[in-house]
């Protein structure tokens, strides 16, 4: 764990490589459960480092280093994923197509099929929640964080992170509910 962030050049670079080490992986599989596009995941996660590097002088240690970082991490998340789904928005959906036509699957296929749909689905769900509520339980249930951890990254009180996370499967219930009435 890093204590202090030194001031020299030098001892600045090798912090921000052990930084980029302990933490990318983590960072990177955040990214990739807001966005569900890789491509994306890694430009947030370049991002964000590059946030990281440049703010590393001031960071102050009040707070955890990694927490520190995770809020970076979501901040970018946010700005990100909004400038691509306005990019998005003019694109035409693969299922908008007609001259396209569903395949035939075996048994396992199928089977793996509507694992992964339903994965999406969550996915899906926990995006089309208002921020706060899609990043408290990401953080709480997938990337599983403390309640203290999740408010100090999110800067908010524990019980607001509580009521968040209470709201927020109470809201996925109900988009699921709905998900599943249109199957």
């Amino acid at each position: 764990m890093i204590k202090m962030i030194p001031k020299t050049q030098n001892r600045m670079d090798s912090t921000f490589r052990d930084i980029v080490r302990n933490h990318a992986d983590r960072i990177y599989n955040l990214a990739l459960m807001k966005c569900n596009q890789v491509t994306l995941a890694e430009d947030i996660c370049q991002v964000t480092f590059i946030r990281v590097y440049k703010g590393l002088h001031a960071f102050r240690d009040e707070s955890q280093i990694g927490t520190w970082i995770y809020r970076i991490a979501l901040n970018v998340c946010h700005s990100m994923i909004k400038k691509e789904s306005q990019i998005s928005s003019n694109m035409v959906l693969l299922e908008d197509r007609p001259d396209l036509e569903p395949v035939e699957l075996d048994g396992d296929v199928q089977d793996i099929f509507i694992r992964d749909t339903r994965k999406e689905q969550v996915r899906a769900a926990i995006s089309a929640l208002p921020t706060m509520q899609s990043d408290a339980i990401t953080l709480y249930y997938l990337k599983e964080f403390q309640y203290s951890e999740v408010a100090e990254i999110l800067d908010i009180p524990i019980n607001t992170v509580k009521s968040h996370i209470r709201r927020a499967k109470t809201n996925l219930r109900k988009l699921l509910m709905e998900v599943h009435d249109e199957t």
